[in-house]
């Protein structure tokens, strides 16, 4: 076994000093910009500064290293060098998209390794060739095409030509190194290179380094493809090597350790996805021993990268289930379950074959992206639907903060509102009108993206780009989607319940005496904000009146959504979480009428909101279930706070083991859990030094905790701590 102490130290110094690398790249993408000759067209000159970054940047590496691909070591620039990076970053930042040289880049993708790992690149230059010279410009967007072509061609090349470099830069230094060891270690590296990535991979260590070298590259050119459904397009090498003894499970094991490892030099604390589990293509049950390593090298590297999630079937083996279990009550968040079967069938009902509809990975948080064949947009934009409330009671405009536009423009007179059906009716025309605002300009903002974006290494491996003869972000990909997402959902619920309790049912308070309320934000109001929270009824405690208004705005949202396409003909689909959103829009968001505070941060998943779940988790999923969750591709999380105490028992994995079947068994999309218990919370307010290695999953995502806002902090201090299921 390897020093997975020096590593993960070593691990998080990189990862630490990775913003003082950057100007290696500003400085290439620079020489790209300004001493070569202007292209034609945007997607050419993307791909003259990815030739510029693969052929200059620095390849570093260590003696603990087995695997290429981190951010450089330092190296000096000279003054000149250091100018025109600056000057590179200025004339970018002033031009935008317009520069032509923004990545279609949405971090929320996976390429098709399959193809690169088992093909090879030759094969795919073969075809970008044959494409190319097919090209008569007879039609309207043949130019386009040949555009897009003659820089696919570029990039892979310049792609190959990194690989290259690293393989001499190892074989360089094992010429100079005296340990025997470390000499064989790096010949062993360098032959990873030998014929890949030109020729199809032979062997696991091979096919991973090639695998992680691509992701390297695309995540230095700003161009993220995650790593996706591991434990399936890796196990085939994996088997054939462990069968004719090339390799060792303790080797592979330490292979998927550096891989993590890597995972945090490059991206830090933003979360980069493994999935494991589910099922292949065809339909055949993936669990194998790739599977128990990705989840037991969770808890040998110990930090928060990556996001190691399983997508949950009922055939998941028992002892698998228990390491997760094990894993979870140690405090390490991962990994979260994902309905596999829920999933396949709202990814069917978006348009997606069967076959298609199998392979897709949750992409950062909880968001689904079809894997080797979509450019998705996710979380775009986030919207906050109780600035419906503020509209409504400031008649029209914002009580606090943002702004709240609504298109059309909705006239309000309280006066009128002498029912709730008139109120409700209103409630869900303005929310409505927030939601066609929003979307008018992502459809906008989508248009410019796809005009002046491009991704031409990224667009070699996703279905069906060379087939279109276009880019991922162009139209080209199989499958285009967008997720606006809705934080403080559940905020919108239990607001509509309660203006229905206390204003129409009780009578406590009249429309106007609430909307001043709001207003004051309960200045010498304590004790009414108290009857709005305690009094009226919560969505996530399995009451059917308030749960209904849930199902009735979740089939409101969805239908509304329908409404819009984009310009690459992209349909929307709503998702459920919040990343740390709900933190960013609750602060300019006025008091509401469940008795949320003005600032506070709103709801950040799908189960209730912090604290208001009185009936534990077996109310949430009795309120849950109600909701159609297979519509939410966009992302639903659910998340769940337990004790320690409860998970170092068997007797309490036990029962969450059962919670997370019925989960299943009632249709609900996922569900992640934090067991941490809240004075170690407070105390790692008080004194961070001492918790700098505390994880949290916040809303769809691991961070460590003392690395989060005070009012993302304060939210996850507010849920509820669940010592039974």
């Amino acid at each position: 076994m390897r020093d997975m102490n020096l590593l993960r130290e070593c691990s998080l110094k990189r990862a630490s000093d990775q913003g003082k690398r950057e100007i290696y790249r500003d400085y290439l993408t620079g020489k790209a910009l300004f001493e070569e000759p202007a292209p034609y067209a945007h997607n050419l000159r993307r791909s003259m500064i990815d030739r510029a970054i693969f052929e200059g940047y620095p390849i570093d590496f260590d003696e603990h290293e087995l695997l290429i691909g981190r951010c450089c070591d330092e190296h000096e620039l000279t003054a000149e060098q250091i100018e025109l990076a600056e000057f590179a970053k200025k004339y970018l930042a002033a031009s935008g998209k317009l520069a032509g040289t923004s990545n279609a880049f949405t971090g929320h993708r996976v390429i098709d390794y399959e193809l690169l790992l088992n093909t090879g690149i030759a094969a795919i230059l073969e075809k970008v060739s044959m494409k190319r010279a097919a090209i008569d410009f007879s039609k309207p967007g043949d130019a386009a095409s040949a555009a897009f072509y003659e820089s696919v061609e570029m990039s892979l090349k310049a792609f190959v030509t990194f690989c290259a470099r690293a393989r001499e830069a190892l074989i360089e230094k094992a010429a100079v190194t005296e340990d025997e060891k470390r000499r064989s270690e790096l010949l062993r590296m360098a032959a990873n290179f030998d014929k890949a990535p030109m020729e199809p991979c032979t062997h696991f260590y091979e096919a991973l380094q090639i695998m992680w070298a691509m992701q390297f590259c695309l995540r230095l050119i700003g161009d993220i493809s995650l790593t996706g459904r591991f434990d399936n397009y890796m196990y085939p090498f994996y088997k054939k090597d462990i069968e004719n003894g090339v390799i060792t499970k303790e080797f592979a094991f330490d292979l998927i350790c550096e891989m993590y490892f890597k995972h945090n030099d490059i991206y830090d604390a933003w979360p980069a996805s493994v999935m494991i589990g589910g099922v292949d293509k065809q339909g055949n049950p993936v669990w194998n021993d790739l599977s128990y390593m990705c989840i037991e090298a969770i808890r040998t590297t110990g930090l928060v990268n990556p996001s190691v999630n399983v997508a949950y079937t009922d055939d998941m083996p028992d002892d698998l289930m228990d390491n997760f279990l094990e894993i979870l009550a140690q405090g390490y968040t991962r990994p979260a379950f994902f309905n596999d079967r829920v999933i396949q069938e709202g990814l069917r009902c978006a348009g997606m074959s069967e076959e298609d509809s199998r392979y897709y990975i949750h992409s950062t948080c909880v968001e689904i992206t079809p894997v080797g064949s979509s450019n998705v947009q996710v979380a775009t934009p986030y919207i906050n639907l109780n600035k419906a409330y503020e509209y409504i009671f400031g008649g029209g405009k914002k009580l606090f903060g943002a702004e709240c536009t609504v298109k059309p423009d909705v006239y309000v007179d309280l006066n009128v509102l002498t029912t709730y059906e008139a109120f409700e009716a209103l409630t869900k025309r303005i929310v409505r009108g927030i939601i066609r605002a929003n979307l008018e300009k992502t459809a906008q903002y989508l248009y410019g993206f796809s005009q002046y974006s491009s991704s031409p290494l990224a667009s070699a491996f996703i279905n069906d780009c060379i087939e279109r003869g276009q880019d991922s972000g162009a139209g080209g990909a199989r499958y285009s989607y967008v997720y606006p997402c809705f934080p403080g959902f559940l905020n919108l619920v239990d607001a509509l319940a309660a203006v229905r309790k206390a204003v129409y049912e009780e009578k406590i308070m009249t429309l106007e005496e609430m909307g001043a309320m709001l207003k004051d934000n309960f200045d010498g109001n304590e004790r009414m904000r108290q009857y709005l929270i305690n009094r009226c009824p919560k969505i996530g405690n399995g009451v059917d009146e308030v749960d209904q208004i849930g199902v009735m705005m979740y089939e409101l949202i969805r239908d509304e959504l329908k409404n819009y396409t984009t310009s690459v003909d992209a349909t929307f689909h709503p998702s459920y979480f919040a990343w740390i959103q709900h933190g960013v829009l609750g602060k300019v968001a006025a008091a509401g009428p469940d008795g949320r505070k003005q600032g506070e941060a709103l709801s950040e998943c799908l189960g209730s909101v912090q604290g208001m779940d009185k009936n534990g988790p077996t109310g949430i999923l009795r309120s849950i279930e109600k909701i159609d969750q297979k519509y939410g591709i966009g992302g639903i999380a659910t998340n769940l706070r337990l004790t320690k105490k409860l998970m170092n028992s068997e007797e309490g994995r036990a029962a969450v083991k059962d919670y997370i079947k019925s989960f299943m068994d009632r249709d609900c999309f996922e569900i992640q859990f934090n067991v941490v218990d809240q004075a170690d919370l407070l105390d790692a307010q008080i004194h961070p030094e001492k918790h700098r290695s505390l994880l949290v999953r916040v809303a769809g995502y691991s961070d460590y905790f003392v690395n989060l806002t005070p009012e993302i902090q304060n939210e996850i201090i507010k849920r509820s701590e669940h010592s039974a299921v």
